[in-house]
C-alpha cells in the first residue's frame, strides 16, 4: 500500500481525507499542521479538530444552500427577501 503525501496535498484535500480515514494520526496531524498556519486557530485534540472541520463544512452548506435560494429567486415571482423570511434567515 502506497502511503500518502499528506504534505503534497491542499488542505482541503486533506480534510476529506482525514475526514474519511479518522483513525490516521498522521494525516490528523498533517492538517493540524496546515491549519496551524492559519492565524487565530490553535488546535488542542482530535476531538477539537473534528469538531472544526464540522463547522466549516456546515458553513460551506449554508453557503451553497444561500447560492441555491438565490437562484430560485431569480426563476420565480417570489422575491429573495420574502423566501429568506419564510425561511427564517
Amino acid at each position: 500500500m502506497t502511503k500518502a503525501n499528506f504534505q503534497g496535498m491542499t488542505k482541503q484535500e486533506l480534510r476529506a481525507y482525514v475526514l474519511k480515514h479518522r483513525d490516521d494520526r498522521e494525516a490528523f496531524y498533517a492538517l493540524t499542521d496546515k491549519l496551524r498556519q492559519e492565524s487565530g486557530i490553535e488546535i488542542t485534540s482530535p476531538e477539537q479538530m473534528h469538531e472544526l472541520i464540522e463547522a466549516r463544512l456546515d458553513e460551506a452548506d449554508v453557503r451553497d444552500a444561500y447560492k441555491v435560494l438565490e437562484e430560485i429567486a431569480r426563476l420565480g415571482t417570489t422575491p429573495f427577501k420574502d423566501i429568506k423570511r419564510v425561511l427564517g434567515i
